[in-house]
């Protein structure tokens, strides 16, 4: 036993001390624990929040159908100027087409399975299938026809894939007879210049597209196309309206069957064809 100089044991004041020290490493230790139980609980939060906000569901049911108007439109002055344009091919299928119908065939979990009835002006048919993937994009000729639901500004259509990058620039609303309905919108304009032996050209193409936010079905596409070559300008557009559908009525169109598929495909064909000009033209701006 350790004695002070007042005779007092000193072993006290050294139990003490101990006793002192395991409390405040006892509390230390709650502590700690504390903390990693709160860290724990806004990580699971956290998860949970960015696993909710990434959840993409589909809109439509089996069964439902979607029948869509065209117009095309195209002006030149050129006098060496053709239809359709080069590289825009598939205009001329629009234009041979008369009426066309969107039936959604199958739903398991966020694969949406379509199949499009084409009917052309000379009298002939065609049925295809397609298939979307409305979290990934994946998919065969259904493509930016139809995507998740209940999205909003911000958002990225798909999750990966080539359109993956596509954000909806914001929720709109138009009115039809038989109510308003909110609309996600997406507008993709690119405009070009270059000068090629002392002639200026200049192109600029504009697509917008809109879906039914509640469905995710599309309800709109326009492509519109100005190409000047000098003195020449050329124009041609495009435009998709939904006319009919059995989801909900849209008395203020004509109810009869037209192209979306196609206009889709010219769409897709448009934005390729973007992306291939902006690796080519050497002297532009954007």
């Amino acid at each position: 036993m350790i004695v002070g100089h007042n005779g007092e044991s000193l072993n006290k004041c050294y139990i003490l001390r101990h006793m002192i020290f395991d409390v405040w490493v006892k509390d230390m230790k709650h502590r700690v624990v504390l903390l990693q139980l709160i860290s724990t609980l806004l990580l699971y939060t956290l998860i949970i929040a960015v696993a909710s906000a990434q959840q993409r569901t589909v809109g439509v049911t089996e069964g439902s159908w979607f029948n869509y108007e065209i117009e095309v439109n195209w002006n030149s002055n050129d006098p060496d100027a053709v239809f359709p344009p080069l590289e825009y091919e598939d205009m001329e299928i629009i234009n041979a087409t008369e009426w066309a119908t969107m039936m959604i065939t199958g739903v398991s979990g966020t694969n949406v399975s379509v199949q499009y009835l084409t009917h052309y002006k000379n009298g002939t048919e065609e049925i295809e299938d397609g298939y979307i993937d409305v979290d990934t994009g994946d998919g065969v000729n259904a493509t930016l026809t139809i995507i998740a639901a209940n999205l909003g500004a911000n958002d990225n259509i798909y999750t990966s894939g080539d359109y993956s990058t596509f954000t909806i620039n914001e929720t709109t609303t138009k009115t039809y007879p038989d109510g308003t309905r909110n609309l996600n919108h997406i507008n993709m304009t690119y405009e070009y210049s270059w000068t090629i032996e002392e002639t200026d050209h200049y192109f600029v193409q504009s697509t917008n597209l809109y879906w039914d936010k509640e469905t995710g079905v599309i309800v709109e596409n326009s492509l519109e196309i100005h190409n000047q070559t000098g003195d020449y300008l050329t124009t041609w557009s495009s435009v998709s309206r939904l006319a009919d559908s059995s989801v909900w009525t849209i008395p203020e169109f004509p109810a009869y069957s037209s192209m979306v598929i196609i206009g889709i495909i010219a769409t897709v064909s448009a934005i390729a064809i973007e992306q291939r000009l902006t690796k080519k033209q050497p002297n532009k701006s954007k």
